[in-house]
Formats: structure tokens, sequence, C-alpha cells
């Protein structure tokens, strides 16, 4: 079960990035992320790259993850998930989904 979170984001583009803190090492983490990019017409502006990023630390050892979200570079939404399974690869999904970026 604790798998399945991990298995679904690294079939999806998400990379596994360096874990630098010893507490998060100490409790088995695991750090994947994904980054969107997008132009987009802004009126007086013209074209504007727009970015959205996906953090997620996974803790191996009691099954819970926190999940980051990044809009621009900005944190816009974070949330801890009691459960590293399919339900929360969903909510991931649609979170990003109503970003407007597409997995």
């Amino acid at each position: 079960m604790k798998q399945i979170l991990v298995s679904l984001l690294k079939e999806n583009g998400f990379k596994e990035c360096p874990i630098e803190s010893e507490l998060h090492q100490m409790c088995n983490g695991l750090i994947l992320q994904r980054d969107w990019a997008k132009e987009t017409d802004v009126v007086w502006y013209g074209k504007h790259t727009e970015t959205y990023s996906v953090r997620v630390f996974v803790n191996q050892n009691s099954g819970i993850c926190h999940v980051s979200y990044f809009h621009c570079g900005r944190e816009c939404k974070d949330r801890w998930y009691d459960t590293v399974g399919k339900r929360t690869y969903n909510a991931i999904v649609e979170t990003a989904s109503n970003a407007g970026f597409e997995f």
C-alpha cells in the first residue's frame, strides 16, 4: 500500500529530489516533484510563461505525506494526507487539473 502513490507519481513524470534534511532521512523520507510551464496571453503585456509545481514528501515509515503546490514560484496550497494510496494520487491530479495543468 505504501508504494502505490510513489509508483503512480513516478509513472506520471515526477522526479525524485535529493533529501538534505537529516530529519527527513531518519523517517525514510522521499521527495518527488513535477514542474509544468505554459505560455499565456496577458492583456497589455503579451506572452507570459506560467509555471506550476507539485512537491510531494512521503514518509515511508508511517505512510503519511505532505503535498505542496506552487504557482509561479509561490506556494498556493499545502496539504497533509494520512494515506499514500490511490485516493491521495487522485486528489493531487484533481488539484493540478483545477489549476489548468494536465497530467
